[in-house]
């Protein structure tokens, strides 16, 4: 079974022909169907079918508020994804995600080796989800012999996770500004849980006038309370059970200061708690629950650019609180926007 598709070249349509391929075919292609969803592997190729994506609306997706919503993963793909997924699909005529371990973002002594790779389970996913088109670039087309250009955070190199992962936020910078090149999308979809990284694609869209918006969701947790994340896999039995406590933690400071701003409030005269005040009592909580694991940071930044807040510094609603756990050799992220439900979107850009 074959079909044919028109795609913008570099002057007239020319005709590529696409075929019916499953996952268990793999193999180095340029462009494939796997049922509804285009796979394409090549930077150019991915530009040309985007190029159309955004000036095409078929009559049954008249309703949407975009024209391509896109999902930048490294796949291993869960719950939380596809909460991605679903928020692009509800605003966006179609839906673009990428699948691609970027290795410019793991530092020396990382899990780059061993971050998990399931590529066939996933594209199998993407289609079944009704997802447009997945980008599955190699690292040869995304950082080609010669390349020497990167993108840059001033000045993060003391802020939470740049702290402990020299080098990370220059690399997701710089993978994010290829693939918002390439992809050219409407809006772009990315979870809160790393509070830094929405700060930093934030930026990158302002600083380089990238026609494109940010949508922050909510972060997606398991029955427990721990947030999803690919790097779950790589806890044992003892320390998933105890990774709960992290989110516990966050939560029990989260309602004290839910609750002091509604008494305060009912006064009259909202006195709120310092930076140094919130630090101590999520010290004492996430002490008080774990066992095994250990607290790498602790931190409380401002809504707007995650600056470090004094611990004499009123906490202000919206302020981000982050902690990072170690449990072995796996760090689990975790973060709240204290004095606001989780189910609230934020639109930083």
């Amino acid at each position: 079974m074959r079909r044919t598709f028109l795609i913008l070249a570099d002057g007239p349509l020319v005709r590529r022909e696409m075929r019916l391929w499953y996952p268990e075919e793999f193999d180095p292609f340029t462009v494939k169907q796997l049922g509804s969803m285009a796979v394409v592997r090549k930077p150019k190729h991915m530009s040309e079918r985007s190029a159309i994506l955004r000036f095409t609306t078929p009559p049954s997706r008249l309703n949407r508020k975009y024209a391509l919503g896109f999902v930048p993963t490294m796949g291993a793909l869960h719950d939380a994804h596809m909460a991605l997924v679903e928020a692009s699909q509800a605003e966006c005529v179609f839906t673009a995600v990428s699948i691609y371990v970027n290795p410019k973002q793991f530092g020396t002594n990382e899990d780059l080796s061993k971050y998990p790779r399931t590529l066939k389970r996933d594209l199998q996913i993407l289609a079944e989800a009704q997802v447009d088109v997945a980008f599955v670039p190699s690292s040869e087309d995304m950082y080609p012999p010669g390349f020497k250009m990167y993108a840059d955070y001033e000045g993060i190199e003391n802020r939470l996770e740049a702290q402990s992962r020299h080098g990370h936020f220059r690399g997701v910078s710089t993978v994010c500004l290829k693939l918002f090149n390439i992809v050219n999308p409407s809006t772009v979809y990315c979870g809160q849980k790393d509070a830094m990284q929405c700060l930093v694609l934030k930026s990158l869209i302002n600083d380089f006038n990238l026609n494109t918006k940010l949508t922050v969701c909510p972060i997606v947790r398991e029955i427990d309370g721990l947030a999803m994340s690919s790097r779950n896999v790589y806890l044992s039995p003892e320390h998933r059970a105890e990774a709960p406590a992290i989110y516990q933690s966050l939560s029990e400071v989260n309602r004290y200061y839910c609750d002091l701003m509604r008494t305060d409030k009912r006064k009259l005269a909202l006195e709120l708690p310092t930076a140094e005040q919130i630090k101590q009592m999520l010290l004492t909580a996430l002490n008080s629950r774990l066992k095994s694991g250990t607290i790498d940071y602790i931190s409380i930044g401002s809504e707007d650019d995650m600056l470090e807040l004094q611990d004499e510094t009123e906490v202000l609603p919206g302020s981000f609180v982050s902690v990072v756990v170690r449990f072995g050799a796996t760090r689990l992220l975790d973060a709240i926007r204290i004095g606001h439900s989780e189910e609230e979107y934020w639109h930083p850009c």
